[in-house]
């Protein structure tokens, strides 16, 4: 439940980044990738009639994960979660995917998450 008292900070800290709302935050050490996916989607939820972009990382045993949820409007302009997820986890030293809508990444080293989100709000500046 901690998570999801999150949600409003999270919202209030979206920018603009080219033609699409961005969130992209580090939320610290969460118990699993599921507490994070399930974060994202709901912040997605909320502004699920913009295009927006929802990027959050947070350290998960020890590990960094990224979780990636984009809007439909948000696809429509071309930006693809799989990309983004691609494009943190090589930030990160690992593997991710997905589809368009959402996806997951994620490498051995939380301390690259702030250049993770670099490389994700650079590839959405594209």
């Amino acid at each position: 439940a901690r998570l999801t008292e999150r949600v409003p900070a999270l919202l209030s800290a979206a920018a603009t980044v080219g033609s699409v709302s961005v969130i992209a935050e580090s939320v610290g050490t969460v118990s699993s990738a599921d507490d994070l996916r399930t974060l994202a989607t709901t912040v997605r939820g909320r502004i699920s009639e913009t295009a927006a972009v929802v990027v959050l990382a947070a350290e998960v045993g020890g590990k960094a994960a990224v979780i990636v949820a984009t809007t439909a409007a948000a696809r429509e302009a071309g930006v693809k979660a799989g990309e983004l997820a691609r494009a943190a986890s090589a930030v990160l030293g690992g593997g991710g995917g997905g589809k368009d809508d959402l996806a997951q990444g994620g490498g051995a080293d939380p301390s690259a998450i702030p250049a993770a989100i670099e490389a994700v709000l650079a590839q959405v500046r594209h």
